[in-house]
């Protein structure tokens, strides 16, 4: 029984990591918000916790699929929307391969395209790695 409230009290702190993980106001959040994903996603996978490693993806998933509601709501201002689209475009890329996601996303952000659309200080992101 000791076994089972142990377990049900790694499983409850486990979660609670992840109730305030998504966050994409803007391009800003959203980077940071892919990097801390990124870094429990490769955290997960050296300590082979397969169970969170598979909720980090769950949790992208997610994070996809409300960017894309987002970005599909005639309601929106249409700047936020294409905002959401961008960033619906960094989960799927992320998804497909976290691996290279981060040196994408450098090449993505200077783009034409994407200075065009966002500009370049709205694609600064603040130095999370000091």
């Amino acid at each position: 029984m000791s076994g089972r409230k142990k377990n049900a009290g790694s499983e409850a702190k486990a979660e609670d990591e992840f109730v305030h993980v998504l966050h994409f106001s803007t391009l800003g959040e959203a980077e940071a918000t892919l990097r801390r994903l990124d870094a429990m996603l490769r955290e997960s996978r050296a300590a082979g916790d397969g169970p969170r490693a598979a909720r980090v993806l769950e949790i992208a998933r997610e994070g996809r699929r409300r960017a894309q509601m987002i970005a599909g709501n005639r309601q929106v201002a249409a700047a936020k929307r294409e905002e959401k689209e961008e960033i619906r475009q960094w989960f799927r890329v992320w998804l497909e391969g976290p691996e290279s996601f981060f040196d994408w996303l450098e090449l993505r952000k200077r783009s034409p395209e994407f200075v065009e659309r966002f500009g370049g200080e709205s694609a600064e992101t603040t130095d999370l790695e000091g």
